[in-house]
């Protein structure tokens, strides 16, 4: 019986299979922004002026000088002269205030603006009725950016808002880096497409389905999908040879345990070598990594919750250290865990987590169902709590950090 050996420490395969992945020579290619949701920025975007351009009102109301409403108020207003000049040069003086709307320029003279609320307007005067300080509902030259700044850092994953900032300087292209091409390939004997007919002890390829749809979800990926393989050697062979000189990145799913018929890592071995076997986690514990013909595999377990967890922590964690990506790791929570969470010390536990508001905040109810292939504890959690390996969990009532899905 073959036997796991030597694992090593989850940071330890972060940082090797990152290594691998380093050896990628990342393509770029200019896209339309519309059509860069999701991709990498391959280098900074820089604001090729400021913005806004000009002094220009926050609110409708009247541009006024600060000065002469210090007084006012709803018992005693102050009276300004309507200005009704449209002229480019326009300029008012004490006494004096001219109609603007949201994102008018300022007119010279007035330093402040009395939002339209706060006044009463009588034919050719208003009564202000709310004092208004210096600068006062004013956005200022160059307040969002300013030229030159960096609007979008290099390492960026775009998401709406960067493409919005980028539109309002008038942007139409960005560079970003192609799409890295991911070979994702299904194993094992008892395994079935679904759609097609299952006998008793076959299980449907959720595994592949999940893997496939979390790489298309992270957006910068372009995903080629083998199919479900048997357990043969020369089957899992010719389609690992396939997928490596087609794509710059490959998953396995299924064959990285230790009976007799989990021949992938055995086939890995032949054709490249091992980069590690076995990480110091749960679950995925399997989790393996070879280079063959100098393209990156990472070898994940066939049961999805394991395989999911390989994933997220090995392989999302390599590629954002890998690449330099800036905002590709999860945000994360606090919150307060509902019971205890016990730790096996030399492993790294994954615990999925339901969440919910407490009185004093955030709760975090560890899923009571926690094997490698129950799928309902991904679907019913939203997120989940990472135990170092050198402790024996947490206790009811801590304060734990929670990644967010």
């Amino acid at each position: 019986m073959k036997i796991l050996r030597d694992l090593i420490e989850v940071d330890t395969a972060v940082e090797a299979f990152a290594r691998a992945l380093s050896k990628i020579s990342l393509r770029t290619e200019s896209l339309r922004i519309g059509e860069a949701l999701g991709r990498v920025v391959a280098s900074e975007v820089k604001a090729e002026f400021d913005f806004p351009d000009q002094d220009r009102s926050a609110v409708d109301g009247y541009a006024v000088v600060a000065e002469d409403t210090y007084y006012a108020s709803q018992y005693s207003p102050v009276e300004l002269r309507l200005v009704h000049d449209r002229r480019g040069d326009l300029c008012i003086g004490k006494g004096e205030a001219f109609e603007v709307f949201t994102g008018n320029p300022i007119p010279c003279g007035a330093d402040s603006v009395v939002m339209k609320e706060d006044t009463v307007r009588e034919k050719d005067k208003i009564l202000v009725l709310k004092p208004v300080p210096v600068g006062g509902n004013i956005s200022r030259k160059g307040e969002d950016y300013a030229k030159g700044s960096i609007l979008v850092p290099k390492g960026t994953v775009l998401n709406p808002f960067h493409i919005a900032i980028m539109a309002s300087n008038g942007l139409k292209t960005v560079e970003v880096f192609e799409e890295l091409r991911i070979g994702v390939i299904s194993t094992g004997n008892e395994i079935v497409s679904p759609g097609l007919a299952r006998k008793q002890g076959e299980y449907y390829d959720s595994t592949g389905v999940l893997i496939n749809q979390l790489l298309i979800q992270d957006g910068f990926y372009k995903v080629t999908y083998y199919g479900v393989f048997p357990d043969d050697v020369k089957a899992l062979t010719e389609a690992l040879e396939e997928a490596v000189l087609e794509n710059d990145i490959v998953l396995t799913l299924g064959g990285t345990g230790v009976s007799e018929s989990d021949v992938v890592v055995e086939v890995a071995e032949k054709k490249g070598g091992l980069v590690f076997r076995g990480v110091k986690m749960r679950p995925g514990r399997p989790t393996s990594s070879s280079m063959i013909n100098g393209k990156p595999v990472l070898h994940l377990s066939g049961y999805p919750v394991a395989a999911w967890t390989g994933y997220e922590v090995i392989f999302r964690r390599a590629v954002a250290k890998a690449f330099n990506l800036l905002n590709y790791n999860r945000r994360v929570a606090f919150a307060k865990l509902a019971r205890r969470l016990p730790n096996q010390v030399g492993y790294q536990t994954y615990i999925r987590v339901q969440l919910k508001m407490g009185e004093d905040g955030l709760i975090a109810e560890p899923y009571m169902l926690r094997g490698s292939g129950v799928l309902s504890s991904l679907v019913f959690s939203q997120g989940y709590v990472e135990i170092p390996s050198n402790i024996e969990g947490y206790e009811k009532g801590e304060i734990v950090k929670v990644f967010l899905f």
